[in-house]
């Protein structure tokens, strides 16, 4: 994939991506041997003036029998997280332990059994309404008589009375970061997964929602796709301060893209831990060969085993 140049991140983040700062407050300083590395000098992304945060408070979820006999299935046990603006924060769990159910509940699709989610303050079906919740799926579900541009401006053109933030980058600013300017006039049969998919994430940021979830949009991907998906994502986010939740069944993925990594028990999905990433950003590919990158995985492959062990 081609490698675009980045804007240094916002200052309007609630927390400074450095190395000495933490989405958790001062006091709590990151260390690593991978420091800031500098970038080609390239496009601009606009910066946003704005960023969202999230809170669950004692969030559940079980699903009840519908007319039959069947035991109700507990999905969730009680869960509480707090995402900070601009935060990236990962669900890394098992398949089956409520990693996807609590990303429905987050936007507004799913109802939780109990407990309480709010968006800047606002329930989430309100949030979702006023455009500040983008949701991306696994597949990216491209309309096949739709050409690359006209696929990446379909919410907006679903959502013409509720224009996107004058900060919103526009999609031709989009599809020249993430390489796919000369294939503006493609057909998505034209395309391998890959740029199907990276479409799809021009879509999705380019309605301007400053919150995004993610439920594993990568996993059909070969694993060298992948690499260069999650490569990308982190320099659309970093930016524009968009506050992402992102599903993964990947460990390099959360160790590569969060700043933190709640890491689920099976089902019921429980959060055994919550796991802050020391890499300041920008984060460049190399990352992944660093030892401080294997450390973390390792930690998060033994609390992924103990969780499953409870």
């Amino acid at each position: 994939m081609m490698e675009v140049a980045a804007a240094p991140t916002s200052a309007v983040l609630h927390r400074a991506r450095a190395g000495n700062s933490s989405p958790n407050g001062p006091g709590n300083a990151r260390s690593s041997t991978v420091g800031p590395q500098p970038r080609p000098a390239g496009p601009r992304l606009p910066s946003p003036v704005v960023t969202t945060t999230l809170e669950l408070i004692d969030v559940t979820k079980t699903f009840g029998p519908s007319g039959g006999t069947a035991p109700p299935v507990e999905a969730l046990a009680p869960t509480a997280l707090d995402v900070g603006g601009g935060e990236v924060l990962t669900l890394l769990g098992p398949s089956g332990c409520g990693k996807t159910t609590l990303l429905r509940m987050i936007a507004g699709l799913e109802q939780p059994t109990t407990g309480t989610i709010t968006v800047d303050g606002q329930p989430p079906a309100l949030a979702r309404r006023n455009k500040r919740v983008g949701f991306v799926p696994q597949a990216p579900a491209l309309l096949p008589w739709r050409s690359v541009r006209a696929n990446a401006t379909l919410l907006r053109d679903l959502n013409r009375r509720q224009r996107p933030p004058t900060t919103a980058p526009t999609v031709d600013e989009l599809l020249a970061e993430v390489g796919l300017a000369d294939f503006a006039d493609a057909f998505p049969h034209e395309l391998s997964g890959g740029m199907q998919q990276r479409v799809g994430l021009v879509r999705a940021f380019a309605l301007g929602a400053s919150l995004l979830l993610m439920d594993e949009p990568f996993a059909a991907l070969d694993e060298m796709t992948r690499a260069d998906m999650r490569h990308l994502l982190i320099r659309l986010c970093e930016p524009l301060g968009t506050t992402v939740v992102f599903v993964t069944h990947s460990i390099a993925e959360a160790a590569f893209l969060s700043d933190r990594v709640a890491v689920l028990t099976p089902r019921p999905g429980r959060i055994v831990d919550v796991i802050d990433v020391p890499f300041p950003h920008p984060r460049r590919a190399d990352l992944e060969d660093a030892e401080d990158f294997f450390h973390l995985t390792t930690r998060l492959r033994d609390t992924l085993r103990s969780g499953s062990d409870r």
